[in-house]
């Protein structure tokens, strides 16, 4: 009788242990640092949740303008996409720039702050342009007043009742600018001469500069660590072809190589750029639950006990996602060169009888891609994306057709600045999981290059009737529908739908009536989730719009429709998806790594599920990395 309960006993340890458990968008939290998973969660920050008006405002702006916390000008714009024109490439997502980027100039600085407010539901935002002085800001409205929020030169007009100044205020009354110079006035600047130039400054306003809907989003499956630096790892960053030209390339030539801010020493940041690194390995025999946790899509395949294989002669496939909320960055050699960077995603495979295909659009086109000894690397296809999905293809008989291992080593470039540190004495983190509904979700990205007719159509389920890319203020005039459809066994439970849109200017302004409507299962009975609402005085052709929308019941597919009126020019959605079969928590392991007077130093700890626990340093730290880790089910 005991036999068969011991066999019993293994065989319900065995089933657990081969049950899918992973962890969506797992994140660290230190008491300094904001959530910035997106900003809905970092408005819930403790430091300035419960405060209110301008209070809340500046509390907000000088932790962006912190030199430990906040951003920075480097003098070059963070770029991303292949679209020609710099209004659809550049990033002024805030979540992008608190977490990946954290540099740019005030064109993006200014948008980015817009962002900020408005995303965190602090009030009325717009971009504020000094076009006399190439200078572009961000006012916020908390009410009947607007107030000067500067990023790149880092100026706030704050008045000793705490009350803060707008532009319009700074032109014209002289006690705004007795402030004593300091980290949030000026500090680089002469503020007489600046109190001269803004005083005759012509002032144009822009709104909607800003794009949105990224969040912080990854899953970490068994077989899965990723480790974050404070510091540059070798010469990693997104090597975009913007950044060589002018001043920008000494800066990235300035140690270490790569992005920092454009001022030298430690007066705007302590900080220059990060890295990250996902390795995949997951044990893919019949031992091991790794491979029906990690996979996200198969045919005709199965866990042998010498690895993964055919089920029945002929032809399968096992898919894997490689998913990063930060960009993922190659090795760059000559900066001025792409076809020398490397590295930025290697896959290294033990095999027989099986090729390999990659694709960057959800599984819509497929390209092949050759192994080399093993080892494809892949950073022509990925660098300067967020993900991609590689599919391994079996052909022939189970046991001949094989793979005995994979291992997936991918690069991200990140902003150290948002990273949990940790200070002298105790620590006390916090350990959490899921998206800002407290979902374990998963992300689906849409986001084509509306210059390319092609790329962009293909999203289409009703392309628009009157569609040129190289009508670059309106390239798609008229109604047109997006298909999202979840991966199978899983529902859309929300998304972000957004885009780039043409507005009218001036006084028709009012006139743009651009607008997104979605509807579940069936592109049937649209319902209006976004409507243009543009002030009269908008300064400029081009705005973006993003807005979220929780569907009341999750769906297996999502139809949005956009109207250009005057026109869209780019799309951008994130469509949050869960399974229909919730995956069990998974044991985490959390390693920091820190210096004390030069010393290195570092503790693991493991947690079943989210929740806090301690760190203590007896010195003052020097934060060196934060490893999250889930190990492999093989027993």
């Amino acid at each position: 009788m005991g036999s068969v309960w011991q066999v019993a006993l293994w065989t319900c340890c065995l089933l657990s242990s081969l049950a899918l458990a992973r962890e969506s968008a797992p994140r660290v939290l230190s008491p300094t640092h904001a959530d910035a998973y997106s900003m809905k969660t970092f408005a819930q920050f403790a430091r300035w949740k419960d405060l209110k008006g301008e209070a809340k405002v500046y509390e907000i702006y000088k932790y962006l303008a912190d030199k430990r916390t906040g951003l920075y000008p480097m003098g070059a714009g963070a770029f991303e996409g292949k679209d020609p024109l710099y209004e659809f490439g550049f990033i002024r997502d805030p979540v992008k720039m608190i977490n990946v980027y954290s540099l740019g100039y005030c064109d993006m600085l200014g948008p980015t702050m817009e962002g900020v407010m408005r995303d965190a539901g602090i009030g009325k935002a717009r971009t504020v342009t000094l076009p006399g002085l190439s200078h572009v800001l961000c006012e916020v409205n908390t009410g009947e007043r607007w107030h000067y929020l500067d990023l790149d030169l880092r100026a706030v007009f704050r008045r000793e009742d705490g009350t803060l100044g707008s532009m319009e205020e700074a032109k014209t009354d002289d006690s705004l600018w007795k402030t004593p110079r300091g980290p949030l006035f000026f500090p680089l600047d002469n503020v007489a001469n600046m109190r001269k130039q803004y005083a005759t400054a012509k002032v144009e306003y822009r709104y909607g500069v800003n794009m949105g809907g990224h969040t912080i989003d990854f899953v970490l499956r068994r077989g899965e660590s990723f480790t974050r630096w404070w510091k540059p790892q070798g010469g990693r960053w997104h090597n975009h072809e913007t950044y060589n030209k002018g001043p920008q390339r000494d800066i990235l030539e300035r140690e270490p190589r790569g992005p920092k801010c454009k001022h030298a020493g430690e007066v705007f940041t302590i900080h220059t750029h990060g890295n990250g690194r996902f390795i995949y390995k997951p044990n893919l025999t019949n031992k091991s639950g790794d491979f029906a946790d990690g996979v996200f899509s198969s045919e005709n395949v199965q866990a042998s006990s010498d690895g993964l294989t055919l089920k029945a002669a002929g032809e399968g496939s096992a898919v894997f996602e490689v998913r990063s909320p930060y960009v993922i960055a190659p090795l760059v050699g000559d900066p001025e060169k792409l076809d020398d960077d490397k590295e930025a995603s290697v896959v290294s495979l033990d095999a027989a009888g099986v090729s390999l295909a990659l694709s960057l659009d959800n599984g819509l086109t497929w390209t092949d891609v050759a192994l080399a000894n093993g080892k494809v690397d892949l950073t022509p296809h990925v660098s300067g994306r967020y993900g991609y999905l590689l599919k391994l293809k079996f052909s022939g008989e189970p046991a001949k057709s094989i793979v005995k291992a994979l291992e997936i080593t991918t690069w991200v470039q990140l902003h150290p600045a948002a990273l949990p540190t940790l200070q002298k004495g105790k620590n006390e983190m916090q350990y959490v999981t899921g998206d800002h509904h407290g979902l374990a979700s998963r992300v689906l990205e849409i986001r084509p290059n509306g210059a390319d007719k092609e790329d962009f159509l293909k999203y289409c389920a009703e392309p628009p009737k009157d569609f040129d890319p190289k009508r670059v203020t309106a390239r798609a005039i008229g109604p047109f529908t997006v298909k999202v459809a979840a991966p199978a066994g899983s529902k859309i439970a929300w998304f972000s739908g957004g885009g780039s849109f043409c507005a009218h200017q001036g006084g028709n302004a009012p006139k743009t009536a651009n607008s997104m409507a979605y509807a579940v299962n069936e592109p049937k009975d649209f319902k209006q989730f976004y409507k243009a609402d543009v002030p009269v005085g908008q300064s400029h052709w081009h705005y973006n719009a993003d807005v979220e929308v929780k569907l009341e019941q999750p769906a297996n597919t999502v139809y949005l429709q956009y109207v250009g009126d005057p026109g869209v020019n780019n799309l951008r959605i994130y469509a949050h998806y869960i399974d229909d079969t919730p995956p069990a928590s998974a044991p985490m392991n959390i390693t920091h790594t820190w210096t004390e007077n030069g010393a290195e130093k570092s503790k693991t700890v493991t947690l079943e599920k989210s929740g806090p626990y301690e760190i203590t340093t007896e010195a003052d730290p020097v934060n060196v990395s934060i490893e999250m880790a889930i190990p492999s089910s093989a027993k």
